[in-house]
């Protein structure tokens, strides 16, 4: 039964668990937003992903990237993107900023006729200046990103966090060097 503060991200039907994923709780001592399996095209390899992303937006400071996957192919069909902070805001944005935020951008990139099983998962690249680890600043993002999937019924492909030092994957261990922000 899904946890009424973090709710549960779609599921796949024929989806088989993930062996790669840990239920864990993040340095930040809040629990996991991101609590059930991806979808198997976080399988793939997640740098040449994070390519196929960075063609449709470039990754730049205080930027939070939606993308549109096709599960069948793993290509970016569709993305958006929210420069952070908000205009007239000195700090991160709440959870309901966050939410409407990230509302407005999945509506403009899913499909408009649903498919059952979806034909599409939603990936979020996170990008910042810092260290490549999850930050409490981060998880505003992390929170809305599952209850605005969970409302569009989409599942959730990767979630990926991109610094001038490098990348991370925030449900694998898969992290790298490059794809970066300029220096």
């Amino acid at each position: 039964m899904p946890d009424r503060k973090h709710p549960a991200l779609p599921v796949i039907h024929s989806q088989l668990p993930v062996e790669n994923f840990r239920h864990r709780t993040p340095p930040s001592g809040h629990p996991d937003p991101v609590t059930t399996p991806l979808h198997p095209v976080a399988h793939g390899d997640s740098a040449t992903l994070l390519r196929r992303i960075s063609r449709h937006v470039p990754f730049s400071s205080d930027r939070v990237i939606l993308a549109l996957i096709r599960l069948s192919r793993g290509y970016v069909d569709r993305a958006a993107w929210l420069d952070v902070p908000l205009a007239g805001s000195d700090g991160p944005p709440d959870d309901r900023q966050a939410r409407a935020r990230v509302d407005a951008a999945l509506s403009s990139i899913t499909p408009k006729q649903r498919q059952s099983p979806p034909s599409h998962a939603v990936a979020l690249v996170r990008c910042r200046r810092g260290r490549v680890v999850w930050l409490p600043s981060d998880d505003v993002w992390l929170s809305a990103l599952a209850s605005e999937t969970a409302r569009h019924r989409l599942p959730v492909a990767e979630v990926f966090l991109v610094t001038e030092h490098g990348w991370r994957g925030y449900s694998s261990t898969k992290a790298g060097s490059a794809p970066a922000l300029a220096a």
